[in-house]
């Protein structure tokens, strides 16, 4: 598996949703606290959930539950909206859904009706209207709900994961080590460092490295300030190690990365 990151920006929030339109999209792996429901207006995207890669075409919707690894790839054409929202907004329904496995993740729209919908829906939709339609869509999925329950175990995992990266994205600035996060989760080193390899598909390690790089490109590219103000900032105690590291994902060193974004944005 690739890089996998856990999405912060939704927040916690018990009325939380947001919807947009988006052409020709594609995004990385990852995962949040959030509901998510895709629908697809024209093209095809392939939609990865848990290691399993779903074709997407016209008209269908897929529903992904909080905490499972997911991301979207458009290798030709496709255009789409998507639903992002809080497990508080659709009570009970939501419990259900997460409980309960799915036959598949995919419905099918029958008429256009489910287009209208979709197409109804932004940001300024009232509550109520927000509600009606989560409800709406709901009850399509439970419809393709099994009787089995997902599995006591994976649902342990993934709760855990989701804890782990939610430990990174807070303290990545300061002391982040393996031994901090198990502490912090109370689980054994051992068994965090193995969740965490095989479900992100790299060492602890490596991600976070590469987590801390990344906020090094943001400030370089977004802030005013040196680099080893940048790399201070982002978790990096050793210059050396990270003109190394940073060389090594990026191909550049810091300065050069700095002088390449200006340049492009100008």
């Amino acid at each position: 598996m690739k890089n996998v990151f856990y999405e912060t920006g939704h927040g916690i929030g018990a009325e939380l949703f947001t919807v947009e339109q988006n052409e020709d999209f594609s995004y990385p792996l990852h995962l949040h606290r959030c509901f998510e429901i895709i629908y697809l207006l024209d093209g095809e995207m392939d939609v990865t959930v848990e290691n399993r890669v779903y074709r997407l075409s016209k008209d269908e919707s897929i529903i992904i539950k909080p905490h499972e690894i997911h991301g979207l790839e458009t290798k030709e054409k496709s255009r789409h909206i998507l639903c992002i929202f809080s497990p508080e907004l659709i009570g009970g329904a939501g419990d259900i859904l997460i409980e309960k496995q799915l036959i598949t993740p995919i419905i099918k729209a029958a008429d256009d009706f489910y287009r209208r919908m979709f197409l109804s829906l932004n940001n300024d939709t009232s509550i109520y209207g927000i509600k009606g339609f989560l409800y709406c869509m709901c009850d399509v999925f439970i419809k393709n709900l099994t009787d089995k329950t997902d599995t006591k175990n994976k649902n342990k995992d993934i709760k855990l994961l989701h804890d782990v990266l939610s430990f990174i994205e807070e303290n990545y600035a300061s002391s982040c080590s393996l031994s901090d996060v198990a502490a912090s989760v109370n689980y054994s080193y051992s068994y965090i460092s193995k969740l965490f390899s095989e479900s992100i598909g790299i060492p602890y390690y490596s991600y976070v490295t590469q987590l801390r790089i990344g906020k090094v490109c943001s400030i370089l590219k977004n802030e005013n300030c040196t680099v080893l103000e940048a790399a201070l900032k982002s978790g990096f105690t050793s210059l050396r190690s990270f003109n190394r590291n940073f060389y090594d994902y990026t191909g550049k060193t810091p300065s050069e990365y700095r002088s390449f974004v200006t340049n492009k944005n100008a």
